[in-house]
């Protein structure tokens, strides 16, 4: 039961204490966080060496993986723990005060900086952003203000989805139904005729890769052992599934579309069961701190990419304007990574270990 600390163990042990994680994903989530950074970049903005290439074009993807660790995490850390309404509201509780502070920091801060005006239609936006609507047809069809956050929402939306389901179903039953609603998710896509959904249906493609990542956690706790050098087909892999999407006719796009999510699910499940020089590699200290701060990354892209790319171009002065450019990116990918050290620390942690703290007294 997770209704109390047990004696002698502090708040901040009970509270924050790090979820089952496996590392080497956190590390991929960071890098991959970056490709989603670079992947927003205005193309006449940036050189394009680095952005007009088939990879980025396509980094918009992993979002899908996001999603699928986040609901492998999820599992792993709550799937026995959700057992009465009480740690159903619990459950709800932390994972809002994990998530919502930074997105109400970085939406304040992408309000006041890039559309500091206060009128009827932003004000319309922040709230569907704020009341976590901007992936449902609630409010609107939009993404909200923030754009990388309707994500937030379809992420909060699948935490209740698979509380409600730890709830009323267990084991095998749990199992099915969480299937059974993947299935209607990833029909529901096939009917619209686009599976990248993000503003009004954006939780329905949240919600599939979510439950994905649940499957996932599913067939790991099965003694499988899979041979090391089986990690570079997941580069690979990843790779040429990116290369057809890119340059796949509309005919065929859809079906591509859909094998996305289920490669990130198989390639996750792959890095649960190895340990080769790709985990390794993941684990080093560098990717490890990417992964730390990959939500701010995530989250502060929209501020750091529409307020400072203007003054960068009007503080750099370049002949050359591939150099300038360059440099301009550069100058822009530090910023983003020490402002969201900053704010994986204030915010997130130190934030979030107060609200806990004062909700708790």
């Amino acid at each position: 039961m997770e209704g109390r600390a047990t004696r002698g163990q502090s708040i901040k042990s009970y509270y924050f204490s790090p979820m089952n994680r496996i590392h080497k994903l956190d590390g991929l989530r960071g890098l991959f966080a970056l490709f989603v950074v670079l992947f927003h970049f205005n193309i006449n903005n940036a050189p394009a060496f680095l952005v007009n290439n088939f990879f980025v074009r396509e980094s918009y993807i992993f979002v899908d993986f996001f999603f699928i660790l986040s609901g492998y995490v999820i599992a792993l850390t709550y799937d026995d723990k959700i057992n009465s309404r009480k740690t159903f509201m619990q459950f709800l509780l932390k994972r809002c005060i994990r998530l919502y502070p930074l997105l109400l920091f970085s939406t304040g801060m992408y309000w006041y900086f890039v559309h500091p005006h206060f009128d009827k239609q932003n004000i319309f936006l922040a709230l569907d952003t704020l009341l976590l609507t901007n992936s449902t047809p609630i409010l609107g069809t939009g993404i909200g203000m923030n754009y990388p956050s309707w994500s937030i929402s379809s992420e909060m939306i699948s935490y209740l989805v698979f509380g409600v389901c730890s709830l009323v179903a267990f084991q095998k039953r749990k199992i099915k139904l969480i299937s059974i609603i993947t299935i209607i998710c990833l029909g529901f896509l096939a009917y619209q005729q686009n599976y990248f959904q993000t503003g009004s249906f954006g939780f329905i493609r949240g919600l599939a890769c979510f439950n994905l990542g649940f499957i996932v956690y599913v067939l790991a706790k099965k003694k499988i052992q899979l041979p090391n050098s089986i990690e570079w087909m997941i580069a690979t892999g990843i790779l040429v599934l990116m290369y057809c999407h890119f340059t796949a006719t509309f005919q065929n796009a859809l079906w591509i579309q859909f094998m996305i999510p289920i490669s990130f699910a198989i390639s996750i499940f792959i890095m649960i069961k190895t340990n080769g020089f790709l985990s390794k590699l993941l684990q080093t200290k560098p990717f490890l701190f990417l992964g730390k701060i990959s939500y701010s990354v995530y989250l502060n892209q929209a501020f750091i990419i529409g307020y400072c790319i203007p003054k960068l171009f009007r503080w750099i002065q370049c002949t050359n304007g591939e150099t300038k450019k360059t440099i301009s990116i550069v100058f822009l990918l530090v910023i983003l990574v020490l402002y969201s050290w900053a704010t994986q620390y204030l915010v997130e942690k130190q934030i979030g270990k107060k609200l806990m703290r004062l909700i708790r007294n």
